[in-house]
């Protein structure tokens, strides 16, 4: 584990690369956000004592926000390698960092449950599409499901 150190407006890190690394915040506070440019969303503000990255812990995928420092920031880091070895030197730290995930898996859940029913969703985009290509093929006459 290393500390590190971030000014104001730096990005830590960047939604879609790579990521080995989770951050525990000493100080400051960060914004986290998906979406690129005008399509960016706001997802939430993380301060002192909270965690973020830790998704790459677990799998290995790309990131799937970007996190940017509000204030100056310290963080602790923890890497793939050092997070595996603690699984079994410290294991009341991966339940520290299990209760994280499902923390943010409920607020999601809840987000998802308060969303506006009237904006259009992905459920009824694909309920659409489904029902113009059904009419396209009604209309070519065309009954083949790659079609």
């Amino acid at each position: 584990m290393h500390t590190v150190r971030f000014k104001a407006g730096d990005t830590i890190v960047s939604e879609g690369a790579e990521g080995k690394t989770a951050f525990l915040i000493l100080a400051g506070s960060v914004e986290v956000s998906a979406g690129q440019g005008a399509d960016a969303k706001l997802l939430g503000t993380l301060q002192k004592g909270e965690v973020f990255g830790e998704m790459c812990l677990i799998e290995s995928a790309p990131r799937s926000a970007t996190v940017k420092a509000n204030s100056d920031v310290e963080c602790i880091t923890i890497s793939y390698d050092e997070f595996m070895a603690s699984i079994h030197e410290n294991p009341e730290q991966t339940i520290l960092l299990l209760k994280t995930l499902v923390r943010r898996l409920r607020q999601m859940n809840e987000r998802i449950v308060s969303a506006d029913p009237g904006k259009r969703g992905l459920r009824q985009m694909f309920l659409e599409g489904d029902s113009s290509l059904a009419a396209l093929r009604r209309r070519f006459g065309r009954t083949d499901p790659v079609w």
